[in-house]
Parts: C-alpha cells; sequence; structure tokens
C-alpha cells in the first residue's frame, strides 16, 4: 500500500539502537529513504506490508535492500519505526512485539509478549536475578505484566544485558538500576516515574497520537521536524542529549518561567545540556513570531573553551538558529562580550586580562607598596587579595562602602582604622590605574553596567543563559541583570543560569539576589549522573568530604540523592617509587585501553599543571602514541587522532570514555606556588578546596574509566581508599 503524505514518522530509540550494529551501506540505504520520503512524501511513499504471524497487526515491515528489513508500527496517522535487521532476524523481532499504550507511565512502549511456557527455564537449583523482587513491586516501579515472564527467566547480570534488546528501554532502565542496588526512590528519580513535580505532565488520551506527544515519550522517540534535522541525526549517531532528555530535564528547559530561572547538579546531571535546550526552545519561540525579529538569546559562560565547545554543540542541536541572519541565539564568554561592548562605546582604557598590560599592573602595586606602609602584621600579598576579594568583587568605589563592607570568608579581622589605612593605599592603585589609561577585568564589567544603566542602549538580546555560573563574580552577573533588565511588562523567560558550586575552580563567590537576580521558586536540581558510573561519581564525590559548598544564591548546597545511571568498576588508583615508573605505567595502560578498541579521541589525560603536560606528552609521543593537546580558547575536533592530554581547567566541559589523571603526588598537587600565595590560613583553606572541586571535576570527566597515580606520597587531597 502506500503512505498518504499526511503520515506522521517518528523513531523509537531502539531503532537508532539496532541500525548503529549493521554496515554502514544498509544505514545510507534506510537513511536515503528516510530523507527522500520528508522531502516527498507524495512521490516516495513508505511501502508498508503485513508482519505475517505478528500478535499486533499495527507492527509493518519495509524492504530497505534485498537483505535487510525495517519494522515499524503504523497507526492511524501516524508510522513509528523501531527496528532494523537482516530479513529472517527483522521478522523473528517483529513476531512478538507490540504498541502498548501505558497510561501509568504516560507513554508509548513497544513490549515483547513472552510466554514463560516457550522459554527455556534456567534449572530450578539456579539462582534468579530478580527473585527477590514480587511482581506487585515491579510493576510499581513500571515493569509492564507482559515482560514479567521473561525478567523471572534471568539467572545473572551478563545475561540480563545480553538480553537488552528483548525489553522495552523504560523496562530495561529500571531492572538495571534494580540490579545495580537501587532502591525505589532512587529508581523513581532515574525513570521519572512516581516522582511528584510541580511541573507534572498531564495525562495524554489513552491514544497513540496523544501519547507520542508526551513529555515521557519523547524521552526515547525522535519525531523529526525537518529532513534536515532527520539527517543530522543519523549522520551524528545517537547522542541521547542531542534529542532525548530524562522528562525531569525537559521540563525544566521547555516551559515558560515568569523570572530568572536556575537548574542546579552535579558533574555529569546534564546542566549544560540542560542549558543548550533552554536556548533553542526560547530562539524557536523568536523564529514562530515575526514581531520578534532580530532578538536572540545570549549564551555565556566563563571561559572562552567552554563556549566554543558550546557553540560547536548547539551547531549540532539548531544550526538553523547559530546560520540565520542575524543570529537567534548568539554564544560568547562575558569577558569577550565586555571588550566587543566597550570598544563600540569607546572606552578608552585597555583591559589588562593577560600580557604586557597585566605585567604593568604588577609594576603599578609595587610603586604603590613602595609609597605606603601598610598596617601591623598585613603583608603585600593580603592588601592585594583585598582589592580583588572585597573592593572589585563587590563594585565599591568609595571609602565609607568599603568601612562597612561585609569581609566574610576572608579570615583576618581588620579594625576601622585599618582599613582607612587600605582605603589610601587601594585609592592611590586605582589612580594610577586610570591615568596609564589601564583597567581591570571588574573595572571593565562595571563600566560596562554603568553605560547599559545611564544609556540604555537597544540591545538584541529577548533572555540570558548563563553556564557554569559558579565560576561567575557578582559583576558577571550585575551584568547579566542589565543586559536584560526586567521590564515593565514582567520578566518572563529573561535569565536562566545553571551550576554547581561543587566545581568551582575560580576564586569567585557571589549572590544572585543581590546582583538583582531573583530565582527563589523557580530553581531546580539535577541529581541523575548520565556520564560517569556510580563507582567513579562516588570516589569524585568524597574528594569534596567535609568542604561547605555554597547554592550560589545565599544558602547551601548538597549532592544528597546525586545518582549515576550506570555501573562500572571502581576508579584505579596505583603508587609509583618514581616519575619515570610512574610515566611508564601510564603508557602500559593507555596501550592496553587501545587494546580494547578505545578510540585515540576517547582517551583523556588530565594534569594539574602545564608543565606536567609536556611530561605526559613527551613519554606517550616516545612509545609511538599519537596524542593532542587541547589548549586554552580552542575546541576538540573529535576527528584528529591522538590521545587527549590537557590540564584539568581545560578539561572542564569535555568527557572522555577513559580518563587518566597522573603526578597527583604531595609535593605537586597542589602546588607549592599556590599554596606560598596564602595571605592567611582561611585563604589557604580556600586555595585548597579549589583544588579539591579541579580533582572532583577532573574525575567526573570520566565515563566508564578512571585511574589516578602518583610517585612517592600522594596528595593529601586523594580519599583514603585502597591503593594498589
Amino acid at each position: 500500500m502506500t503512505v498518504a503524505i499526511t503520515k506522521r514518522v517518528s523513531y523509537d530509540i531502539g531503532c537508532m539502537k539496532s541500525l548503529r550494529k549493521l554496515p554502514d551501506k544498509v544505514i545510507v540505504r534506510f537513511m536515503d529513504m528516510m530523507t527522500r520520503y520528508m522531502t516527498d512524501p507524495s512521490g516516495n511513499g513508505l511501502n508498508l506490508e503485513t508482519v505475517q504471524g505478528a500478535r499486533d497487526n499495527a507492527i509493518k515491515s519495509l524492504r530497505v535492500d534485498q537483505g535487510y528489513r525495517a519494522i515499524a508500527f503504523e497507526v492511524g496517522r501516524d508510522i513509528m519505526f523501531v527496528h532494523v535487521n537482516e530479513h529472517d532476524k527483522a521478522y523473528r523481532w517483529a513476531v512478538g512485539r507490540r504498541v502498548k499504550l501505558d497510561p501509568d507511565t504516560n507513554r508509548i512502549r513497544v513490549i515483547e509478549e513472552v510466554d514463560a511456557g516457550t522459554e527455556s527455564a534456567p534449572a530450578p537449583s539456579e539462582p534468579r536475578l530478580f527473585s527477590k523482587l514480587s511482581d506487585k513491586r515491579l510493576g510499581a516501579l513500571g515493569v509492564p505484566e507482559e515482560e514479567l515472564p521473561a525478567v523471572r527467566l534471568l539467572t545473572t547480570l551478563e545475561a540480563f544485558e545480553a538480553a537488552e534488546e528483548r525489553f522495552d528501554p523504560l523496562t530495561y532502565q529500571i531492572l538495571y538500576a534494580l540490579a545495580a542496588g537501587y532502591n525505589d526512590e532512587e529508581v523513581h528519580a532515574l525513570t521519572g516515574i512516581g516522582a511528584q513535580s510541580e511541573a507534572e505532565s498531564p495525562k495524554a488520551e489513552l491514544n497513540f497520537g496523544a501519547l507520542i506527544e508526551t513529555e515521557e515519550s519523547r524521552q526515547t522517540i525522535f519525531i523529526p521536524e525537518s529532513e534536515a534535522e532527520l539527517r543530522r541525526v543519523f549522520e551524528e549517531g545517537l547522542e541521547g542529549w542531542r534529542i532525548f532528555l530524562h522528562p525531569e530535564q525537559r521540563k525544566i528547559a521547555y516551559r515558560d518561567y515568569n523570572g530568572p530561572a536556575m537548574a542546579r547538579g552535579g558533574a555529569g546531571t546534564g546542566k549544560t545540556v540542560v542549558a543548550m535546550h533552554r536556548a533553542k526552545y526560547l530562539a524557536d519561540q523568536i523564529m514562530s513570531d515575526p514581531t520578534r525579529a532580530g532578538q536572540r538569546v545570549l549564551f555565556t559562560t566563563f571561559t572562552t573553551s567552554l563556549a566554543q565547545d558550546i557553540e560547536a554543540n548547539l551547531r549540532t542541536l539548531c544550526p538553523e538558529h547559530l546560520d540565520a541572519q542575524p543570529p537567534r541565539i548568539e554564544v560568547i564568554n562575558l569577558d569577550r562580550w565586555v571588550s566587543q561592548f566597550l570598544k563600540r562605546k569607546n572606552f578608552e582604557r585597555k583591559v589588562a586580562y593577560f600580557g604586557e598590560a597585566r605585567d604593568r599592573l604588577e609594576e603599578i602595586w609595587r610603586d604603590v607598596f613602595l609609597d605606603h606602609v601598610l598596617p601591623d602584621g598585613l603583608s603585600e600579598a593580603f592588601v592585594k587579595a583585598e582589592w580583588a576579594q572585597i573592593v572589585q568583587a563587590t563594585g565599591l568605589t568609595e571609602q565609607r562602602s568599603y568601612l562597612k563592607a561585609s569581609r566574610a570568608g576572608r579570615g583576618t579581622p581588620l579594625d576601622r582604622r585599618k582599613r582607612a589605612a587600605l582605603w589610601e593605599v587601594f585609592s592611590d592603585y586605582r589612580a594610577r590605574m586610570i591615568s596609564e589609561g589601564l583597567a581591570e577585568p571588574d573595572d571593565a564589567y562595571r563600566e560596562a553596567i554603568e553605560i547599559l544603566l545611564a544609556q540604555a542602549p537597544n540591545l538584541p538580546y529577548a533572555a540570558v543563559i548563563v553556564d557554569e555560573a559558579q565560576d561567575m563574580g557578582e559583576q558577571a552577573f550585575r551584568l547579566v541583570r542589565a543586559i536584560v533588565p526586567e521590564a515593565s511588562s514582567g520578566d518572563q523567560n529573561s535569565i536562566f543560569v545553571v551550576g554547581d558550586a561543587h566545581q568551582r575552580i575560580y576564586a569567585r563567590r557571589a549572590s544572585m539576589s543581590v546582583c538583582g537576580i531573583n530565582v527563589r521558586g523557580r530553581s531546580r536540581q539535577l541529581r541523575l549522573n548520565y556520564r560517569t558510573t556510580q563507582e567513579i561519581r562516588t570516589w569524585a564525590v568524597s574528594i569534596l568530604e567535609g568542604v561547605s559548598v555554597d547554592d550560589l544564591d545565599q544558602g547551601t548546597d548538597s549532592l544528597r540523592g546525586y545518582v549515576s545511571v550506570l555501573r562500572g568498576a571502581p576508579p584505579e588508583l596505583v603508587s609509583y617509587r618514581s616519575e619515570t615508573e610512574e610515566l611508564k605505567g601510564l603508557v602500559d595502560w593507555t596501550r592496553v585501553q587501545l587494546a580494547d578498541q578505545i578510540g585515540l579521541a576517547d582517551l583523556g589525560v588530565l594534569c594539574g599543571r602545564r608543565a606536567d603536560v609536556a611530561r605526559v606528552r613527551r613519554a606517550l609521543s616516545s612509545a609511538g602514541i599519537e596524542t593532542i593537546e587541547l589548549q586554552a580558547g580552542s575546541t576538540d575536533d573529535r576527528s584528529a587522532p591522538g590521545v587527549r592530554v590537557t590540564t584539568m581547567h581545560r578539561a572542564k566541559g569535555l568527557e572522555f570514555f577513559s580518563v587518566a589523571i597522573p603526578l597527583l603526588s604531595e609535593s605537586a598537587f597542589p602546588p607549592a606556588g599556590a599554596l606560598n600565595a596564602a595571605v592567611d590560613q582561611a585563604d589557604r583553606t580556600d586555595i585548597v578546596d579549589q583544588y579539591r572541586s579541579l580533582l572532583h571535576v577532573a574525575a567526573t570527566r570520566a565515563k566508564k574509566t578512571l585511574r589516578v597515580s602518583w610517585s612517592g606520597a600522594p596528595t593529601l587531597l586523594i580519599p583514603n581508599v585502597h591503593i594498589k
């Protein structure tokens, strides 16, 4: 039969998984058929045939080529492709499958009905994997009654993993979590079933057309909106975040807010993914409304490297918004945005981010210290830290403001007399800096804020999205608020912030509410780690034990309820007598990974110092192993061969299948120079905590395998666990 042009074609996640196991020529042929149909449905109808012997008369087959068939369900105006395989295997797969419209989970599920009597049962004495779980409990967690006979036949985790294709994706996720030891509450969190939420999806009508459009079904079913989107999915491969969001992630990203909103969560919970989908959602609104032509979403983060990585991923997710003229999404790190804005406004001072300008500021400090006598007990390092962390960070420009300012967390107390003496030093430094035409980054932010408040320039931004908010300071948040001030008509969808103070690797702290960004009542927490195994996550979290962490808005945060979807091997911790032996061990480990078919680009070696990056690259290169150093300010071209070697700071936002963190001896991490720069014990504690967070960030870049090594005594930041 010929399908009418009104048919809507969708793809179950199982279809994508089955395609990945087939020869490239079959994938290309299937993709060509699907994209041609979307381009011209009337000229390329899908000739679907009935599957003889199928239990569900809605199940159909489609000839891909002489040897392969695609399996789909045709229900009303919908065609949903669910499987592609060799002819006989495809038909065997199809015979026992049917579509289940599941009102309890608010989604469409593809299940296999198994008659226990037709299966080869294990010996009575052989243990069953889920024997301790009752049918009632499994049903309450979301396992369909029809799949219970197959569940009862499972004896080992290995057998269960081998039988993944036999289960509905949601069932497999539920059972895997139970096999891994998760309790019912954690299973509910993983699946979104049974969890109560303010934004809980309304129950859909019990028909295919309505259920396929629910937030829950969209977790595993992809409905392309254009031929270009469909082709992009097939060509890029199935990366879960690009298409499928967990229901809680989608509820956060795809909705309207009456004011600024925030998503917090531990490493790997998909905060940046949610932020990117949020940008797409807001850009979609702009595109659909002709009266908003020319508006855009500003997506900003702290470093140039992260901004480039995000832009590359957004170009995969929604290229139509970045390629539009003008673009509907602009991605730029905040320092660069400020520099470009001030340049357009003819700001006369040079912002000293690095290089000669920064060196000149150090010379000015030296001249100032020569002309002033510091109060007793205060060092030059302390004074410079006071300037950066109190005066500049909070935007103080008058002595009376400094005399009243809170110095919480600064350690060494200052009475009124000492503060007055220090203000003379600060005023002199500021005057000399201005006379030489220089400005610090905080000055540039403050100047940009003043211009925005005074001139109210006609900026094109409808919204600002802030990623890695934990690394932003007070001036950055004040600038974001000035870029999109609250309008007289309200503050809907103005600002969206994502961050995690557990990953703060720079000495910046700020309260968003103090800066005019009020997210109270609109703050959500993500707790599912999709990247890192439970074993690696547990070890990484233990690094931060005893560290007090804020929630970016005058409260405290915790990782309670933070769990991983995956399980795996625990981190490997290895001690060596010398650095030479350690580097040789790293080479041997890398060879083992490559022998296990792990691609070069999927291996990351993360170092605490730039000098260590050079040492590692020399060791690997000498062994004939190709490497690529990821530099700050550059993107990672994943098509380029080579083990990725970089600093822990540059690794922020990246992920690798296997990660090695070498050279973590007590004398090297934290570096002595960083500890010696501490001005008092409070400052030293803060520096150590930053390096704890840095090691935590590095460890959570690993998806499946983590190796940590050192020579001599290990850094004190490594948790007290068994060492090889």
